[in-house]
């Protein structure tokens, strides 16, 4: 297949790009900057710089441009606001015979939508979330300490910790943000997949070390058998198809769903390193095949490395 990749500069471009490639697909990327600014650049077969995502006309026209050049047969997006922006505009591209490898558009109001997320599973047995309220909702009475997000928010963009009572007047009344107590205790972050047969697989992982937007760059390996089981009914809940990233926080045992990403983990490539190809069982869930085989995962600890490399000169 061909197959456009974008946001080349982001977390998980380098893994999804090789991955891709070490399986004979075609890749071409895009992203907002410079190819000669991003080292996954060179392992793509070409590559275009795009105008942002939320310049939606310019983007989509310009996607649809690509596609034609390139005959691109599908695409991964890597970041939300791509899939938010794709997903309004599925028409446009199925016109033309490209197929957008992302959620339904019944996951997605979930999944993008984290107040949706928390009436949809606030009263199932099997799924616990910190108490949460919208903020036309939201009295001075809410419990303290707590956050708030906006409602579709991402990468922790515009959170606020409420350590006091009278920082929660400013949010009073306000649209669009979700207000939630907070509940102290480590980050998990779930790689999961699954196909269009039911069959899934995850791989949770402790975030010992991540950086200020919740990528994760030290990371323990947890198998634990209640959290794949969670992560498992909610897949099956929200019938994901493909791979997806959730996020809990765990505490006094019990751990408490925080997050649905619809898109590859920052960190995919811990799961890939473990020999789990997330992927090709992503771009086979939407191709009619079964994921990948489970595979047996121990507790370890793996560290993301950075390096240097020389991608222009005089």
């Amino acid at each position: 297949m061909k197959i456009l990749v974008t946001a080349i500069g982001s977390f998980s471009a380098d893994c999804v790009i090789n991955s891709l490639k070490s399986h004979g697909h075609k890749v071409v990327g895009c992203d907002i900057y410079p190819p000669h600014w991003h080292a996954a650049s060179r392992d793509c077969d070409n590559v275009y710089q795009v105008p942002f995502a939320t310049q939606e006309k310019e983007y989509i026209s310009f996607l649809i441009d690509i596609c034609k050049k390139e005959q691109i047969d599908a695409i991964f997006p890597l970041t939300d606001i791509e899939i938010d922006v794709l997903n309004l505009n599925r028409n446009e591209l199925g016109n033309i015979g490209v197929s957008l490898f992302i959620q339904s558009e019944n996951c997605l109001s979930i999944a993008r939508d984290k107040f949706a997320m928390y009436k949809l599973f606030k009263d199932d047995e099997s799924v616990n979330l910190p108490y949460s309220v919208c903020s036309e909702d939201l009295t001075l009475e809410f419990p303290i300490p707590a956050i708030a997000k906006p409602i579709n928010g991402r990468s922790s963009e515009g959170l606020r910790r409420i350590k006091k009572s009278e920082q929660l007047k400013d949010l009073v009344g306000i649209n669009s943000y979700i207000i939630q107590q907070e509940i102290p205790g480590p980050v998990f972050t779930v790689d999961y997949v699954r196909d269009s047969f039911g069959k899934d697989f995850a791989i949770p992982r402790e975030e010992l070390l991540r950086t200020k937007n919740g990528a994760g760059t030290t990371v323990r390996i947890a198998p634990d058998k209640i959290l794949m089981d969670t992560v498992s009914h909610i897949g099956e809940k929200l019938n994901i198809v493909g791979c997806v990233n959730m996020e809990f926080i765990l505490n006094n045992g019990i751990y408490y769903l925080i997050d649905i990403n619809p898109r590859f983990s920052a960190g995919v490539a811990f799961s890939n390193f473990l020999g789990y190809d997330m992927v090709i069982s992503h771009l086979n869930s939407f191709i009619g095949k079964c994921i990948c085989n489970p595979i047996e995962i121990e507790e370890q600890i793996i560290c993301k490395r950075y390096k240097e490399e020389l991608l222009w000169s005089k």
